[in-house]
């Protein structure tokens, strides 16, 4: 039972750090993603898309040219 107040007064006291927080911002600021966005570049984008796919696709062209070595010393 202590445990469940426990979390039940963890809960209560984030919310109310979280309602505090928001309080003190006023309510037409605006927020600025502009140092997030600035530091990602179009060449980042595509270096990660490019590995990912690299990932996806590598172990099926390694197994292919495995195959296709092993086919040769067979005749």
């Amino acid at each position: 039972m202590f445990k469940r107040l426990g979390t039940f007064l963890q809960v209560v006291l984030m919310s109310a750090v979280a309602l505090f927080a928001v309080g003190i911002t006023p309510a037409n600021a605006a927020l600025d993603f502009t140092g997030v966005t600035g530091a990602i570049d179009a060449t980042t984008i595509v270096a990660a898309i490019t590995a990912v796919a690299a990932i996806k696709i590598l172990p099926g062209v390694a197994k292919w040219g495995f195959n296709k070595v092993i086919g040769w010393f067979r005749g």
